[in-house]
């Protein structure tokens, strides 16, 4: 077939056949706009971004022309365009783009240097952000939800694109303090990282937002304060939970502090069966993140010996120290051995300590004294502060590591933690920031006794002194009274307290307060006298006491005080809460059910920091405390006026509760803290015991 009046033609060799040959011209050249913002949609400016174009077959499209005959097919695409600069709107414009897709790409460095500076936005759904791969809450995305940036780019009639500093930049930055083969996986996702942001030819003659996640960490917001802290109550509260990890099975607590604290798709959580308890989070430059933590366990050694477990954990504002409680039956026997022994200069200067505690210590220090020199270290390099916690056992290896500590002032808080130091002992730890958690009657806070263990005693006992011990605490377990101990000891012949076993620190009660009223009973039951028959009815709450609020109120002035919702009287307050002892708000008996770290202490905790991160939020644990309330003044005229006004004084001191958090709502980060942590959190289970 020949084209009449054309004599330009091509001729297919196989067939035998012409064709026309057309003359195409220039080809269509096209433009593309980018605009570089961070999660708050601020302009990324003064960026180098480079346009690199696809290849122009794939290596399988090639494979399968090759298979046909086809092998001249060259692949390789036109030059790249010049790079371009973002301006002040973050803006940077490409024209004269052939039809090929390509990918964006910016410098590594620059782009890792800019975004750490940049926080991250408020309104985040976690389920918008790259995949993380946490095993904690699978990844389900939410197609219908937009992030700011998106439905103002998408309004405009803008594509939009969400991407982390790997899927954007050309090279791995220089990061700080960084010794890991692979580059942090939630910034540098695996398989997408260095490859840059694909646009498609078909998208090209557009304008694309690029929303850029900022390369930062979270970390711990813990306050330097001698007053007492809900932030500072849940987040050492979490780790002394965390310390209790089995690490040689599972590494629990090196993947919180290596993964859970650089994954920005949600805020770090420690999952504990039934609860989820989220933590108070803040974001920092990558570069001030947690260091990988440090676990050390006296008994995993190849000398094990014993079973004292801590670990520590630094980044750029503070070192965290969690001491781990009882958790075996040689923890067990260490908390019943409570024969004094005289303490060391370096704890205190004077009176007793817990024999089996110091024993547990030392043997710590014996094993792991030149990684726990390691802290003291951080700690004379510059301004981080120390904090230190543990619940059980844990607190009294805290404290005893915090009076080792007491030059750097360490802020320590502990949960259902024994008795540790004797009443001479305690005289001089008063350096110590220390906040000591009961939950209602718990039995080991109870031990050992209030009363003279000095040697005196041990030494009337002869060998029986260590065995004493169990004897106490079988005592307290079962819940008899004081004065049945009192008697117990008093058959020794001693009834002179010369040095008893005292509390340190400033008490926080998590007390279950009751109201008793008289209320009409069955109208089936009739009274001689009146011809109504009354029985009486109980109503009870848990209440979160922290009497040392008091204090603060009271020595708050104008406008501080007017945060408080009124100041109680001293003396009375210190009648109810006596110093260095626990209050006997409850009756005589003991709990041990009430010692729970994860099923007793956390939940109340979390869900308090809940209560007053959303004020607005419908919570049971509210709904009974304005019954409560109610019932008290009800009631008032008719009930025990010593009970009626106990309950006032608790109320009063739940009140004041808002002050405790202060701290954190007067900075910019901590009121975004506590914004994300009210988006993510439910009211946990609080059980009364």
């Amino acid at each position: 077939m020949t084209a009449a009046a054309d004599n330009t033609t091509v001729t297919c060799l196989s067939h035998k056949m012409k064709y026309k040959e057309v003359p195409c011209g220039k080809q269509l050249r096209h433009w593309l706009e980018l605009q570089f913002v961070d999660e708050d949609n601020h302009p990324v400016s003064g960026m180098k971004v480079q346009l690199e174009y696809h290849p122009l077959a794939t290596a399988a499209e090639l494979a399968l022309w090759a298979r046909g005959g086809h092998t001249q097919f060259d692949s390789t695409p036109p030059p790249n365009p010049p790079a371009g600069v973002t301006d002040s709107q973050g803006l940077v414009r490409f024209d004269g783009l052939y039809w090929i897709a390509v990918d964006v790409k910016t410098d590594g460095q620059q782009l890792a240097d800019e975004m750490e500076q940049r926080p991250l936005s408020i309104r985040r759904n976690p389920n918008s952000q790259p995949v993380s791969n946490n095993i904690f809450r699978p990844e389900t995305r939410d197609i219908t939800w937009r992030s700011d940036v998106q439905e103002k780019a998408e309004a405009a009639g803008y594509i939009h694109h969400y991407v982390t500093i790997g899927e954007l930049g050309d090279r791995l930055p220089e990061i700080e303090g960084w010794t890991e083969p692979q580059p942090p996986k939630f910034h540098f996702p695996p398989g997408r990282s260095l490859k840059g942001t694909e646009i498609a030819r078909e998208a090209l003659d557009k304008r694309h937002v690029i929303e850029i996640c900022p390369f930062r960490a979270w970390v711990l917001p813990l306050h330097d304060t001698k007053a007492y802290d809900l932030a500072n109550a849940l987040n050492l509260g979490i780790m002394a939970d965390l310390v209790y990890a089995a690490e040689a099975n599972n590494p629990t607590i090196d993947y919180f502090f290596r993964q859970k604290c650089q994954d920005l798709s949600c805020i770090p959580q420690l999952a504990e069966y039934p609860n989820y308890f989220h933590t108070l989070a803040v974001d920092v430059p990558f570069r001030e993140r947690y260091q990988p933590p440090l676990y050390l366990n006296t008994g995993k050694e190849a000398q094990g010996e014993g079973d004292t477990r801590l670990f520590t954990v630094e980044c750029a504002s503070h070192v965290l120290v969690a001491w781990c409680g009882t958790d075996s039956l040689l923890n067990v026997l260490t908390d019943l051995s409570f024969a004094p022994k005289r303490c060391l200069p370096e704890l205190a200067g004077a009176g007793n300590v817990h024999g089996g505690f110091l024993n547990a210590y030392l043997l710590a220090k014996r094993k792991f004294g030149d990684k726990l020199s390691g802290v003291e270290e951080s700690l004379a390099k510059g301004s981080k502060k120390l904090f230190v916690c543990g619940h059980s056992l844990g607190g009294a290896l805290a404290l005893l590591y915090a009076a080792e500590m007491k030059v750097s002032q360490p802020v320590l808080y502990t949960f259902g933690m024994p008795r540790t130091f004797t009443r001479a002992a305690i005289a001089s730890l008063g350096g110590i920031t220390h906040y000591r958690h009961v939950n209602d009657n718990d039995t080991i806070t109870q031990i050992p006794p209030d009363a003279d263990l000095d040697n005196v005693f041990y030494e009337k006992w002869g060998p029986l002194g260590d065995k004493l011990g169990f004897d106490w605490s079988l005592t307290t377990a079962a819940g008899l009274s004081v004065a049945v101990r009192d008697l117990t000891y008093q058959s020794a012949g001693l009834t002179e307290k010369k040095d008893p076993y005292w509390h340190h620190g400033s008490t926080v009660i998590f007390f279950r307060a009751q109201q008793c009223a008289m209320r009409a009973a069955s109208p089936y039951q009739k009274s001689p006298i009146d011809g109504q028959a009354y029985a009486r009815h109980f109503v009870a709450t848990k209440l979160y006491v922290v009497p040392s609020l008091n204090e603060e109120c009271l020595k708050s002035t104008g406008e501080h005080q007017a945060a408080f919702i009124q100041c109680l009287n001293p003396a009375s307050l210190a009648k109810t809460f006596p110093q260095n002892t626990n209050p006997a708000l409850n009756g005589t008996g003991t709990d041990p059910r009430s010692h729970s770290m994860a099923h007793r202490y956390l939940p109340y905790i979390h869900n308090q920091v809940l209560e007053l991160a959303d004020p607005a939020r419908d919570m049971h644990r509210k709904e009974m405390r304005v019954m409560f309330r109610e019932e008290v003044e009800k009631g008032a005229t008719y009930s025990n006026q010593d009970e009626v006004e106990r309950n006032r004084e608790f109320l009063a001191l739940q009140d004041m509760l808002p002050v405790a958090l202060r701290r954190t709502q007067a900075e910019e980060t901590g009121k975004n803290a506590l914004l994300r942590f009210a988006a993510v959190t439910e009211e946990e289970v609080e059980l009364s015991q």
